[in-house]
This record gives structure tokens, C-alpha cells and sequence, in this order.
């Protein structure tokens, strides 16, 4: 069995032309843009599976409202969250908390401020559909009203896109923009979505998807 690096797997993200560079530039905008679109004062944001922060930091490091910002990223790989620490802090993001831990746990985002922003990138693809569903239902757990979710996706399995929209949908979370990113090997997707529901009471103790089952039940990947 391959064992996945998965802070080497970030070296992607700096090739002129990749997929990931495309993917992480979108996921940016709608960052920039969530951070922007906040009510004034303070902006909460939890990254889940955050990886090196390279979104966060990217897109905050000359935002305007950056001062306003705090939050948590949590990811569980030590080297990533490394990383994690010197991005955002070189960003002047000093108020984002990096954890290395379990992001599968609900206990991860307990003692936050219902979040602005959560953002989800380059995890659906690593999970089955019924993570989805949990992950997807648990997000107003830990959305304010009018909070956004911004998350990526891959058509490496088309049909598994419109139900994965369609579960944002049915959890109260209205969709603002979905995006295609043309790859040389399959195509990416960003979504952003709304949360219409009042902030719901926080449960912890929640398992909310086991890492890698995607994968090993249908061949997914990213």
C-alpha cells in the first residue's frame, strides 16, 4: 500500500498551469469575496481539512477587512499544519488558529463563534455519500445565518456532482455560484453556498466522515 504525503501532494498548488493552482486561485476569489460580504466587526472562519492555509492566506493577506478575521483551521497532518502556521501568520492572519487534529470530529470546532465562513476544499472527493450528508448537515451547526460554505469537488465521477448539490440544497443551504475548472485530467468544481437556517444547537462527540472511504469503495480521488 502507498502512503499518501500529503504535504508533499501541496507542491502541486505552485506549478504554473496546474490543477490545483486553478482550483486554489477560485477558491480564493469566493473567500475574498465571503470575508468582504460579512456583517461589520469581527469575521469567523473555520477551514476543515485546512491543509497548509495556502486559501486563507492568499486571499486575506491584502484584504481590507483583514484585521477582522479569526477562526480556526483545523488539519491533521503536523508537517501541513506547519505550514499552515507560517502562511497565515505571514499573512497577518494571526487571529486564525491552526490545530493538527482530527477535522472528522464535530469536538474539533467546539468554543467557536458561529462562522461567516467555512471552507472545504479537496475533501468531498475522499469521502463517501453518506459523509456527505452528515458533513453537509452538520455545517449549520457552526454557519451563522447568511454564513457561506465554500467547497471543492472533481467530475472524476460526474454523476456523484448534482446530488452532492443537490444535499447542500436540502440541508438550507442556498446556492450562489458553482464553478467548472477545465483539467487536463478531469475537472474540478467550486461551490459557494448560503446558509438560510438559524444557527442550530452544537453537538459534540459527532463523527462526520471517515477520511479515504471514498476511495476505497469507488476509486475517487481529490
Amino acid at each position: 500500500m502507498t502512503i499518501q504525503d500529503w504535504h508533499e501532494w501541496h507542491d502541486e498548488y505552485d506549478e504554473p498551469g496546474s490543477e490545483l493552482g486553478d482550483r486554489l486561485r477560485s477558491v480564493r476569489g469566493h473567500v475574498a469575496d465571503a470575508v468582504a460580504a460579512a456583517p461589520p466587526g469581527a469575521v469567523s472562519v473555520v477551514s476543515i481539512c485546512g491543509g497548509q492555509g495556502r486559501d486563507l492566506a492568499g486571499a486575506l493577506a491584502e484584504h481590507p477587512r483583514r484585521a477582522d478575521v479569526s477562526g480556526r483551521l483545523v488539519e491533521l497532518d503536523a508537517d501541513n499544519t506547519a505550514a499552515a502556521t507560517r502562511n497565515l501568520q505571514g499573512a497577518g492572519l494571526p487571529g486564525i488558529e491552526v490545530v493538527t487534529g482530527d477535522a472528522s470530529s464535530s469536538d474539533a470546532y467546539a468554543g467557536l463563534a458561529p462562522a461567516d465562513l467555512v471552507v472545504i476544499s479537496g475533501l468531498f472527493g475522499h469521502i463517501d455519500d453518506d459523509d456527505h450528508d452528515r458533513l453537509i448537515g452538520f455545517l449549520p451547526q457552526i454557519l451563522r445565518p447568511g454564513g457561506r460554505v465554500v467547497w471543492t469537488f472533481t467530475r472524476l465521477r460526474p454523476e456523484r456532482v448534482e446530488p452532492l448539490r443537490r444535499r447542500y440544497l436540502d440541508a438550507g443551504l442556498e446556492e450562489l455560484a458553482f464553478d467548472l475548472l477545465d483539467g487536463e485530467r478531469y475537472l474540478f468544481t467550486v461551490g459557494v453556498n448560503v446558509n438560510r437556517n438559524e444557527t442550530r444547537a452544537f453537538e459534540d462527540g459527532l463523527k462526520l466522515f471517515d477520511f479515504g472511504s471514498s476511495r476505497r469503495s469507488r476509486g475517487d480521488a481529490g
